[in-house]
């Protein structure tokens, strides 16, 4: 039961995670900083964790680097994935990666080959309208961050997972309302840890972000459960 619980505070891309019945699973973290491991392997300790990163020195301690199973020192804009297997993967997630990508469209292209039959993959990244925003420090509008490159276009990555056999079970505005109700809260933390009001604090409530979770399929297969 406690377990249930701390997965309902978990960042909203590792939530998606429960569409997966295995908890022995393997997951491709594109863009593994920030803690992610950690977070991750709190909820889900059996899970197999790979990382894709420039280095293993972008926001991340010594615990999340030990939780890290596989990592790919990669800069996404000169290296291929040459190096990652092929269909080996229960879950990709590339969260909030593609936006500073020249290459964006490509580079999600090959992730697509290293996700299984059957497996799923998550991708999040601000959306056009983000650009209209307040600027706020921590990101509020698509320009805050300078290491924001371009926007990418929701229709045209749906139609790049359906060409290469993929089925798209969700997608549009990323709204997580447990984060809506516990702005104040968010607020108050921001305050005390940053000693400012992060920008992120908002995105669920204005709607930031836009997300797709798809899952890929057999030739033959026709209808997902």
């Amino acid at each position: 039961m406690i377990l249930k619980i701390k997965r309902y505070f978990l960042p909203w891309k590792y939530k998606v995670l429960s569409r997966l019945k295995n908890e022995e699973f393997r997951i491709l973290d594109v863009g593994c900083g920030n803690e992610s491991p950690f977070y991750l392997k709190k909820c889900y300790p059996k899970s197999i964790y790979d990382g894709i990163d420039k280095d293993l020195s972008y926001n991340l301690s010594d615990k999340s680097v030990n939780l890290i199973n596989s990592f790919y020192p990669l800069d996404l804009e000169k290296n291929d994935l040459s190096a990652i297997k092929n269909n080996f993967y229960d879950f990709i997630i590339m969260s909030h990666v593609i936006e500073h990508l020249d290459n964006g469209y490509e580079i999600f292209t090959m992730l697509l080959d290293k996700v299984k039959k059957g497996g799923f993959i998550y991708i999040e990244y601000p959306s056009k309208k983000s650009a209209k925003f307040p600027s706020m420090k921590g990101t509020l509008n698509f320009y805050d961050d300078p290491t924001h490159k371009k926007f990418y276009d929701i229709d045209k990555l749906t139609n790049i997972l359906r060409t290469n056999n993929f089925i798209v079970l969700g997608s549009g505005v990323k709204r997580d309302f447990l984060r809506i109700i516990f702005i104040p809260f968010m607020i108050i933390k921001s305050l005390i840890k940053n000693h400012y009001i992060r920008g992120s604090v908002f995105w669920d409530l204005l709607g930031f972000a836009e997300y797709i979770l798809a899952i890929k399929l057999n030739r033959t297969d026709q209808t997902v459960e």
